[in-house]
């Protein structure tokens, strides 16, 4: 299904493939991307590309340890890569549930990177403002979500339910001590 090269390791032309199955998700993906060689022990990948898929299958599998390590490297990698967002924004989660899935400390902090790439991104946007809920910075959270908010269908259930988060937050920063 997936040709290996003669060294094991999929070809450079099914790199992309495999990206497509693996944004499709499910534990089918991670297998692939583990049979064709992307994954087993021992075997890292050399690009950023590549470092992002093994990071992705890592991810997918819940081995957010191994996830977190393979977006380092990715970033580290590639200026391509660094410069995208997601990447920013995978790696903080990969962090934060290595710490039982909080963002505080170095995941707020890869997801204000990808802010600075991009100010608007959606999930540096509900990253953030889960981040200054989370340290008690009440109208912070509202602040990131309002503008994650305006980029939500206004009828759709996601926006619903992030009126009532930012409902929440502004509530609680009226009522609340401001964050130390």
């Amino acid at each position: 299904f997936f040709p290996l090269s003669a060294t094991g390791q999929v070809g450079t032309a099914r790199l992309s493939h495999i990206g497509a199955v693996l944004a499709a998700g499910g534990a089918l993906a991670a297998a692939v991307v583990w049979w064709s060689g992307l994954e087993r022990p021992g075997t890292q990948a050399t690009d950023g590309r590549s470092a992002v898929l093994q990071a992705h299958a890592q991810a997918q599998a819940e081995n957010w340890a191994r996830a977190a390590r393979g977006y380092e490297r990715a970033v580290a990698a590639s200026p391509k890569v660094a410069a995208d967002p997601n990447v920013w924004c995978d790696w903080a989660e990969a962090l934060a549930m290595t710490q039982g899935g909080r963002l505080q400390g170095r995941p707020a902090e890869l997801v204000a990177r990808a802010l600075e790439l991009r100010p608007g991104h959606p999930k540096a946007l509900e990253m953030a403002g889960s981040a200054a809920f989370e340290r008690r910075d009440f109208a912070q959270a509202a602040r990131h979500w309002k503008q994650l908010n305006v980029q939500l269908e206004p009828t759709s259930d996601a926006r619903r339910a992030l009126d009532a988060a930012i409902d929440r937050a502004e509530r609680l920063a009226r009522t609340s001590l401001p964050p130390r």
